[in-house]
């Protein structure tokens, strides 16, 4: 008898369909106790809020969300009217239980931009995807990039209280974390930050404590400093129009998965340029950052990885990745580094009808350069190379191709 919340058969068949068809299809989520408990119902037909109604009948679910997928290859970009917690994680593992470890479930937002479910805040009731609705405009607000710095502060703080090596101070300050824990998911972002910079303020002066130093000491500073640094600015982004504020928060999202993944290079570029995003006076002609601007800090990142692998590749003999070695990323990405740059030059040059007509050119460059960068295996080989090299090329760069686009359409 099939899953009421689950219809693997049911499931799988229209996943398949969407993938045929790159169409939308509605579905809806159900948030379980555990995993392999979590429902999922897709319609060819059935709005996803009315999926939605027919979903939380079904036993042991306990939150429920709706929205619209499709399926790009083997991923099942999941966009839901309001993103829950959960839903990719309690989706893999069901997708494995069920023999579908092919497909690969990913939360993304309005403007298709991944979305890190680790740093939405709990819900502590069943409201997602129910009214109020939420506008696009707060769609697209920096708090998910605040909150995954936020985040990054957290367990930073709660490994120095740890490693205080004092149970009385550790119990002390331990409830500070949880505070910190809780506002975080209240969604209380400001609150959160306060309390935070209260607790490393009282860490700082317990330096003198023997306490195990970190594998990168300089680097947990860095990336510490850079956390506020991002929090600040989020803060300062809430006070723009939404307009010039959306994205402004896709770039802060950028910098906050940089963060998490360590590479705190591209971090500290992503935020010289938002930086200096934020604090340039609004020009009503003007988008509120340079398409030139994004693409040249995201390269920049994405070169640095590039030349650390070139120097592992130096002393071998690897005859798929030896261009890279010659040529850098420019090598393998066949005139599309060429005609993206031409596009964008156009673009900033143009004035009136000609910067229009620049814009759809330059849509059209970003729209084969994402498709490279998703079908090309040369880059696949760069992220997943044989020598450990870190190397981040695809979610870099299609963040970075993504703002561009969106500049564009409003030119």
């Amino acid at each position: 008898m099939p899953d009421q919340a689950f219809d693997a058969d049911a499931v799988l068949k229209l996943l398949k369909k969407a993938k045929a068809s790159g169409k939308e299809l509605p579905f809806a989520f159900g948030l379980a106790g555990k995993p392999e408990d979590c429902g999922l119902m897709i319609d060819l037909r059935k709005p996803g809020k009315v999926l939605r109604g027919d979903l939380k009948r079904a036993p042991g679910i306990k939150k429920s969300c709706f929205g619209t997928l499709r399926v790009e290859e083997n991923e099942v970009l999941l966009q839901p009217e309001k993103p829950l917690k959960g839903i990719v994680k309690q989706l893999k593992k069901k997708f494995m239980k069920e023999g579908m470890v092919k497909f690969k479930p990913v939360l993304v937002g309005p403007d298709g931009g991944v979305i890190d479910e680790d740093s939405l805040p709990d819900d502590d009731d069943d409201t997602a995807g129910t009214s109020p609705e939420i506008s696009p405009a707060e769609e697209n607000t920096p708090d998910a990039g605040a909150a995954a710095a936020l985040k990054t502060r957290i367990a930073a703080a709660a490994e120095a209280v740890k490693a205080l090596g004092n149970p009385d101070l550790a119990g002390k300050l331990a409830p500070e974390i949880k505070a910190s824990v809780k506002l975080l998911g209240q969604g209380d972002l400001d609150a959160c930050a306060a309390r935070l910079d209260r607790l490393e303020a009282a860490l700082a002066k317990l330096g003198g404590q023997p306490k195990p130093p970190p594998a990168d000491p300089a680097q947990s500073e860095q990336a510490a400093k850079l956390g506020k640094l991002l929090t600040a600015q989020a803060a300062k982004l809430k006070a723009l129009p939404p307009e010039q504020a959306a994205p402004l928060a896709e770039q802060a999202r950028t910098i906050a998965a940089s963060l998490k993944s360590g590479a705190l290079p591209e971090a500290a570029e992503g935020l010289k340029a938002l930086i200096k995003a934020i604090e340039a006076p609004a020009e009503t002609d003007q988008p509120a950052m340079d398409p030139m601007e994004i693409w040249q800090a995201a390269k920049e990142g994405v070169d640095r990885g590039v030349s650390g692998l070139q120097d592992a590749l130096k002393s071998q003999n690897h005859p798929v990745l030896a261009q890279i070695a010659d040529a850098g990323l420019a090598g393998v990405t066949d005139g599309n580094q060429t005609a993206l740059m031409k596009a964008l030059f156009e673009m900033k040059s143009a004035t009136g009808d000609a910067r229009k007509k620049a814009a759809q050119a330059l849509l059209a460059q970003i729209a084969a350069y994402l498709k490279f960068l998703k079908d090309d295996p040369v880059i696949a080989m760069v992220e997943d190379n044989p020598f450990g090299v870190k190397a981040p090329v695809k979610t870099p760069l299609t963040n970075a191709l993504r703002q561009m686009a969106e500049i564009a359409k409003a030119a």
